[in-house]
């Protein structure tokens, strides 16, 4: 496996030269200027001293099964996705290493979604109520943010939705799959003199691959956007999602998996595991042209999401969770000349009922936990863009004040209320140097830092309530080197070179003690040396291929636990080697053909290193055709998964106890569909 890895890296590096780095498929003729909103100032990619993925959505996503995020950002250099098929623990992503320890949903990186913070103020970000079918841009800033984003900005994902309708138009997108796959949406738009209004509704489900690892799940999603004059633009949202089943299968040893990789854990069936969510969110952005050289905007919003959870093990096994999540902010920018100048502020409050009952197999018990937590955040920062000559200089600096409390409302084996305070400042500075018109350098110095979320503090080793008082915040330093540009207006590629060290890393482990629970602690320090590079190459009008390359040596520095010492080890749960390969093809007659190769490389499950996730290549194919009747299109569409029918791990559970690392991927698997659109 190490040789064959080792052969597809040779080829992908040499292939990489002549390649474009914007993740989407762009013909030769249309490869534009490509503008970055993510970093707070609108720069374009060229100028930029930063590595960014952008993705740009095109009619044939619709040939995605879009079930996961995964679909849209795997291709990009530095990320990495694994649990695309478990919707009760969600996708797990990591960005640089950053989002690698969650035990369940998105942890260490900003999720953004129209302007609007999807991560809550402790750093869990979940997507469960976003639905693919309207995505239109994705940007992924890679690397520390924290003095653009604050908490929890190891990376920034930034998703832009629809939102400009320039004539009435109607989808209707039905698709069916292997495991009994099911997915339907309805899309319309209706544009005015003043105002868009798009409306977009969901059904998806599936019986699951595994055992006990099906999963429903609803969206509703509106979105207005309004042109209050030549100045200013109001925008507006509402979000409201149901998922009322989502089955969590568990994970296996590897003798479990080789008997039967569809299995689920008996301990999982014995306590009826999964998670039940609804999820409303309401918000709204505006953007104020003042004068020629000011800018002001702003955004609030409000999210309450109710999550009823079920896991494999009796006290405390029955989750009931209540959170409320708001937040506002406002910048105003100053632009003279070739400097631009942005002061804000963010403000976000989380409140969380949490109340854990026994789990008497599947049935509620007595109350085991009763807590109020709360996480409260302020954020202010400074950011400015400098443009002399060839030069480009960026500089930022944030002040953010943390404060987490926990109030104990079950008080019958005592009061464990308390209070944390984590407050972070960092800095960030940068600078990119065009040459040859098309290419260009950067060097760039960045911080982020990451308090433990609200879960984690609760999820006390000691067995007692309130928070783990002796968690602390992981923080970052990151530098970096790169290059990008152009060449003949046909290839765009980008590199990175980089060095992060960490310390005080949040690392999940488990124990004997309370099985099947996930506790956190610090560990020491790390050191991360990656190189990424990433391009596309539009190489005929119908033709394009795309290819990205990560190499990822990430090491304990100082790490010693009652178990051991493990400095010098690397950190689970994050292959060295990862690269993907497309190749799409796409004619002026409707026909669409592309084919995406993801290669894996060996990753280890525990701190220790003694257990080894074997590396794996995938394929998926799909396809589709574009015609009209009378004034429908019509797409119908097919896409095989995991054509080789690898047997491989889809996600790993770090440093889980008694060797349940694996989470088996579906073998060989299809879907087809067809949208229709007025």
């Amino acid at each position: 496996m190490k040789n064959k890895f080792l052969h597809y890296s040779v080829l992908l590096v040499l292939t990489i030269q002549t390649c474009y780095a914007q993740t989407d498929t762009i013909p030769a003729q249309k490869l534009d200027t490509v503008y970055i909103q993510s970093s707070r100032i609108s720069s374009t990619l060229q100028k930029l001293p930063a590595s960014v993925s952008v993705y740009q959505a095109r009619p044939e996503d619709a040939t995605k099964q879009q079930l996961s995020l995964q679909e849209y950002v795997q291709q990009s250099s530095g990320v990495f996705t694994q649990n695309a098929t478990n919707f009760a623990q969600d996708l797990r992503i990591s960005i640089r290493g950053f989002g690698a320890r969650s035990a369940f949903g998105i942890r260490g990186i900003k999720l953004i979604v129209d302007g609007i913070p999807e991560t809550t103020p402790d750093g869990q970000g979940q997507l469960d109520n976003l639905t693919l079918g309207i995505i239109d841009r994705i940007e992924i800033l890679k690397g520390p943010s924290s003095s653009l984003y604050g908490n929890a900005s190891g990376g920034v994902i930034s998703i832009q939705t629809i939102d400009n309708v320039e004539s009435p138009f109607s989808s209707w997108k039905g698709s069916v799959g292997a495991y009994g796959f099911q997915n339907f949406q309805a899309t319309g738009g209706i544009g005015t003199k003043n105002a868009d209004y798009i409306f977009h509704g969901s059904y998806v489900s599936s019986d699951g691959y595994r055992d006990q690892s099906g999963f429903k799940q609803t969206n509703t999603n509106f979105k207005a956007n309004f042109r209050l004059g030549d100045n200013v633009t109001l925008k507006a949202l509402l979000n409201y999602s149901d998922s009322p089943e989502a089955q969590d299968p568990g994970s296996l040893t590897l003798e479990s998996v080789q008997e039967n990789r569809r299995q689920a854990r008996d301990r999982n069936v014995l306590f009826e595991t999964g998670e039940e969510i609804r999820q409303f969110k309401v918000g709204a952005s505006i953007v104020w042209n003042r004068s020629k050289h000011t800018l002001v905007e702003g955004y609030l919003f409000y999210n309450n999401r109710q999550f009823d959870g079920k896991l494999p093990f009796e006290f405390g096994g029955v989750i009931d969770l209540g959170r409320n999540y708001l937040g506002q902010g406002a910048s105003i920018s100053y632009i003279k000349g070739k400097n631009k100048l942005k002061a804000g502020y963010d403000f976000g409050y989380q409140n969380d009922d949490r109340q854990r009952f026994r789990n008497l197999e599947g049935t509620q018990g007595d109350q085991t936990l009763d807590q109020k937590e709360k996480f409260t955040n302020i954020g202010v920062y400074v950011t400015d863009h400098l443009e002399i000559g060839n030069w480009y200089f960026t500089g930022g600096l944030r002040f953010d004040y943390n404060k987490l409390s926990a109030d104990d409302a079950f008080l019958s084996n005592g009061d464990d209320s308390g209070d944390i305070t984590l407050n972070a400042i960092n800095p960030s500075v940068g600078v990119n140097y065009t040459f040859a018109k098309a290419h260009s350098i950067y060097s760039s110095f960045s911080t982020s830092f990451e308090t433990p979320a609200l879960s984690e503090l609760s999820a006390n080793p000691d067995g007692g309530q309130g928070f783990n008082e002796d968690l602390e915040a992981q923080r970052a330093t990151n530098y970096e080197i790169g290059l990008e540009g152009t060449f003949a207006k046909k290839l765009r590629y980008q590199l990175a070179f980089f060095r992060i060290d960490t310390q005080d890393d949040l690392v999940p482990f488990e124990l004997e003690a309370f099985p099947d629970r996930t506790f956190f602690r610090n560990a020491g320090k790390t050191n991360r040396n990656g190189f990424e590079v990433e391009g596309v190459y539009a190489f005929a009008k119908a033709w394009s291929v795309s290819a990205s390359y990560t190499f990822s040596d990430f090491k304990y520095r100082n790490f010693t636990t009652p178990n051991g010492a493990f400095d010098g080890n690397a950190l689970p749960g994050i292959p060295k080697h990862v690269a993907n390969v497309g190749l799409q093809y796409r004619s002026d007659k409707g026909i669409y053909v592309g084919i995406q190769t993801s290669i894996v490389g060996l990753q280890y499950a525990n701190d220790s290193n003694e257990a080894e996730v074997e590396g794996y290549e995938n394929i998926s194919l799909r396809g589709g055709y574009d015609f009209g009747y009378k004034n429908v299109m019509i797409r119908p569409y097919v896409g095989v998964n995991n054509l080789l029918d690898q047997a491989y791990t889809d996600n790993v559970r770090i440093n889980a106890f008694g060797g349940r690392f694996f989470e088996p991927a579906p073998g060989f698997n299809a879907y087809g569909g067809v949208e229709l659109r007025f």
